[in-house]
């Protein structure tokens, strides 16, 4: 995708994302059928062994385990003398976690009822399934330049996209999330991810201007 594209893109899905936003923010019709097709939906695939598999993915999803393997693929990039790589990719898993907060306070969406792991805090976006999509899409970053073959391409973005519906479903199946949560955590991580692709030299070049001379050379 081309620099130009990712900015139209990003900024699209960003107009979608404040759309949706403020629709839960009003209580709108649209997002209340919404939601109560997507749990009615769930409500026929209550059964243990869905519980605890959607548990531990749940758990895998977390924004606090996925910032622990943000970490760890930063750490890793680093010994591998990408430093303004792991620098760029932290730093937008971090600031998008700090967005999504933001996020969360200004709708000030109350959480589902009788939920089956409890959870606190408000509702609107999901972290769990934003912090999933931007480590995916880091992941693929790195990933797809490396992989010549259109084909294992493929399979590499269908896996990355299947990871990202597990987490989302998830936590509309444990009942801490709206449909409408998650779908919006997917919009605005995505969206967010297409801007600071586009202007990654611009950032990565900030980021340089910081850091002492015997690592801007890594």
């Amino acid at each position: 995708m081309t620099n130009r594209l990712e900015k139209l893109f990003g900024s699209g899905l960003l107009v979608i994302f404040i759309i949706l936003a403020v629709s839960v923010a009003f209580n709108s019709d649209w997002v209340n059928v919404f939601d109560s097709s997507v749990t009615q939906l769930m409500a026929n695939a209550y059964l243990p062994l869905n519980t605890a598999i959607f548990n531990i993915v749940t758990f895998l999803g977390s924004p606090l385990t996925v910032i622990i393997l943000t970490a760890l693929l930063c750490v890793w990039l680093f010994f591998k003398k990408q430093v303004i790589t792991s620098l760029w990719l932290g730093g937008i898993q971090l600031a998008g976690s700090a967005i999504t907060e933001i996020v969360k306070q200004v709708v000030a969406c109350p959480r589902p009822i009788n939920q089956l792991v409890p959870d606190t805090g408000f509702s609107f976006p999901s972290g769990h399934t934003f912090c999933t999509t931007i480590l995916v899409l880091s992941v693929l970053s790195l990933l797809l330049p490396k992989i010549h073959d259109e084909e294992n391409k493929l399979v590499v973005r269908l896996i990355g996209i299947v990871w990202i519906g597990f987490v989302a479903v998830s936590r509309v199946y444990l009942r801490d999330h709206f449909g409408s949560d998650v779908l919006a955590s997917v919009i605005l991580a995505t969206g967010y991810w297409l801007l600071c692709a586009a202007y990654e030299v611009p950032i990565k070049t900030f980021i340089q201007r910081f850091l002492p001379e015997r690592m801007k050379s890594l």
